[in-house]
């Protein structure tokens, strides 16, 4: 993620992260989030569905996972199996 940020011409990687940066230019966090908005450009893999299957199963007893894209639910797996360690798309709310 980090080494495709070049192109929003930021001060530092994270800034399109930082809230205080965010204020003054939300414009790099706008594009980025629409580049990675689910189901616009990227799609659940195989091992997203096998998770589905475990759920299905019986056999997983919960999905932690570090990716903010929410292809877990877009694979179908239901939000309370699904622990998003830094936040994901479900929740997405306009900071006032």
């Amino acid at each position: 993620l980090y080494s495709n940020l070049q192109k929003y011409n930021l001060p530092f990687a994270e800034a399109v992260f930082d809230i205080d940066y965010f204020v003054r230019n939300p414009l790099p966090f706008y594009a980025l989030a629409k580049e990675m908005w689910p189901g616009h450009r990227y799609k659940p893999t195989p091992a997203h569905h096998f998770f589905r299957l475990l759920h299905d199963k019986g056999k997983l007893l919960r999905c932690f996972s570090q990716n903010i894209d929410s292809l877990e639910r877009q694979a179908g797996l239901p939000a309370d199996m699904i622990v998003a360690a830094h936040g994901n798309f479900d929740d997405a709310h306009v900071v006032p």
